[in-house]
């Protein structure tokens, strides 16, 4: 073999090749880990996606086996609420003996207040006072509250009247209209 040979041959046929290998398994464990975070990134929320996809899908089930009841809720927008809760309150009371149920007060604001305050949804508050039984006053809520589901308490406060059977009660709720 010529001598001025053996340097190359051993530059370019052993080292140069190493050092390819070398640089090679470096990179590629290098970018070994950055694939492997990216793909358990990716995986992560590909799993995250799945699950809120599965819990839509449930809402929407939940959402269409209401559909019946959604032109009845819808309508209910289209009454003015304080007249609708007033008449339910009147017919309320011819069941109920005036030593059991009695509206004292009615008083409907139409600044938004308690929740609706705070809300982008335009609202009224709803003040009443109640005199009657425990019963009554919580069968009147139960009712009123079961067929106007638009409707929520902001605050309710009972007081013991003269008579020991009979509470005082103060209610204001919050009804939210149609934009």
């Amino acid at each position: 073999m010529n001598p001025h040979y053996k340097d190359s041959v051993i530059v370019f046929g052993l080292v140069a090749p190493v050092l390819f290998v070398v640089v090679g398994l470096g990179l590629g464990l290098h970018f070994r880990g950055k694939l492997e975070a990216t793909y358990e990134s990716r995986l992560n929320h590909h799993q995250t996606f799945k699950s809120v996809e599965r819990e839509r899908r449930a809402l929407e089930r939940n959402v269409q086996s209401q559909a019946p009841h959604m032109n009845r809720w819808m309508s209910l927008f289209e009454q003015p609420a304080a007249t609708s809760v007033n008449t339910f309150f009147r017919d309320f009371q011819r069941d109920f003996d005036a030593t059991h149920f009695q509206q004292t007060a009615f008083r409907p604001t139409t600044t938004a207040g308690g929740i609706g305050g705070v809300s982008k949804q335009p609202s009224i508050q709803l003040h009443f006072a109640f005199r009657g039984t425990y019963r009554a006053l919580q069968t009147a809520f139960l009712e009123l509250e079961t067929r106007m589901p638009q409707l929520q308490l902001d605050s309710i406060k009972l007081s013991r009247a003269a008579n020991q059977n009979v509470l005082n009660a103060a209610v204001v709720y919050t009804t939210w209209q149609k934009q």
